[in-house]
């Protein structure tokens, strides 16, 4: 089978990881991969590094008819059996040049976020035309979103994206990063992966280390992600009244799973928009208990009570609450522990999401004439 990842994305993201992980574990089945993205961006230069071929594609709007005609000859060249969009431009783009292409092959798109849908004629076809085969949602509260738009549910399927197992699994604290990051001893460490914007809630988490520290309960706080190591973030934290030397603004990073070794709790603490939370799921995977809002997918993943603890989106006195549950319980943290790594596992590995994707993929060709 050939199969054709299409996306727009330049810089490193969780969708952008799962894609790449996705072609990884699909050609390790025996299959082959084409990754159309912005030939110059992160995700083309990992997957041009790694051996895929790499075609750019990187459109300047939603509807971008220069860009879907050179996608419509990519495709009749190539003759791919399934076309996957993986982010919005390009399932925009993706749904046009099947029009214009002669070839056809089966068209998904991939839906990441629990953004409410916009409205009109042109969004609604983006979502409903019967040019389009399947929906691939990362989260059942997503499919939700689809369903409740218009897309038929027989038409949308529910694939949780995969933590990789060989590289997001416990261990002892890294002594190199330890080393760099020089956190006070004696403090527990909360983190918060993911790139600094309103939606992912730093503002939340922040207020709730102030809450904390009034109470009495030092912790030492880590952000990584893009835009972490920002001035704007640093003065946030200065606002809150806490102590610079217990606060580290790391920016992105790609040793995620080495930071994490340092974590006693990960937070997820996003308001809008999240789906499904990637750094909740690596975190989980390494044994990480969690603390993340109550929003979209999130309680999927971090079973209250069982793999971590949920707040009210937004709620930084709940958010204080579970932290310092989490923090002044060593055995809570254990079982926490236990469960997350076996849920993730169990259910949501990268080569779970592979050959759950490559099923999705066989009953649609099965479905062809």
């Amino acid at each position: 089978m050939k199969v054709l990842h299409l996306t727009e994305s330049y810089g490193w993201s969780g969708g952008a990881a799962q894609a790449l992980y996705l072609a990884r574990e699909l050609r390790s089945l025996g299959h082959e991969n084409v990754v159309a993205c912005p030939s110059g961006g992160d995700l083309g230069r990992k997957a041009a590094a790694d051996g895929f071929p790499v075609l750019h594609f990187q459109p300047r709007r939603d509807y971008d008819l220069k860009t879907a005609r050179a996608l419509a000859r990519l495709i009749d060249g190539l003759k791919p059996d399934v076309m996957q969009a993986h982010h919005p431009k390009a399932h925009s783009m993706g749904l046009i040049a099947r029009f214009l292409a002669r070839h056809e092959p089966v068209f998904i798109f991939t839906r990441r976020v629990s953004h409410p849908i916009v409205k009109g004629f042109f969004a609604r076809l983006k979502y409903t035309s019967p040019r389009i085969d399947g929906a691939i949602a990362v989260a059942d509260s997503v499919r939700k979103i689809l369903v409740e738009y218009g897309v038929p549910p027989g038409k949308v399927r529910t694939i949780y994206s995969g933590a990789d197992p060989a590289r997001f699994a416990p261990r002892p604290p890294d002594p190199a990063v330890a080393a760099e990051l020089a956190l006070p001893e004696g403090l527990p460490v909360v983190m918060l992966v993911g790139n600094f914007s309103a939606h992912k809630g730093q503002h939340v988490l922040l207020k709730a280390a102030g809450i904390l520290r009034a109470r009495g309960l030092d912790i030492a706080l880590v952000f990584a992600g893009r835009g972490t190591d920002s001035a704007q973030l640093k003065a946030m934290y200065g606002a809150e009244g806490l102590a610079m030397e217990r606060g580290r603004f790391l920016g992105l990073r790609e040793d995620v799973d080495k930071l994490l070794t340092l974590a006693a709790v990960s937070v997820n603490a996003a308001v809008e928009g999240e789906a499904l939370s990637g750094s909740i799921r690596e975190s989980l995977a390494m044994g990480v208990p969690a603390v993340a809002s109550d929003i979209s997918g999130n309680s999927e993943i971090v079973k209250n009570g069982v793999t971590g603890l949920l707040f009210p989106k937004g709620d930084a006195e709940a958010l204080a609450a579970r932290l310092e549950e989490v923090l002044r319980d060593p055995g809570l943290r254990e079982r926490f522990s236990k469960n997350s790594v076996s849920l993730v596992r169990e259910n949501f590995t990268t080569g779970m999401m592979a050959r759950r994707t490559l099923e999705y993929y066989e009953e649609l060709l099965a479905k062809r004439p």
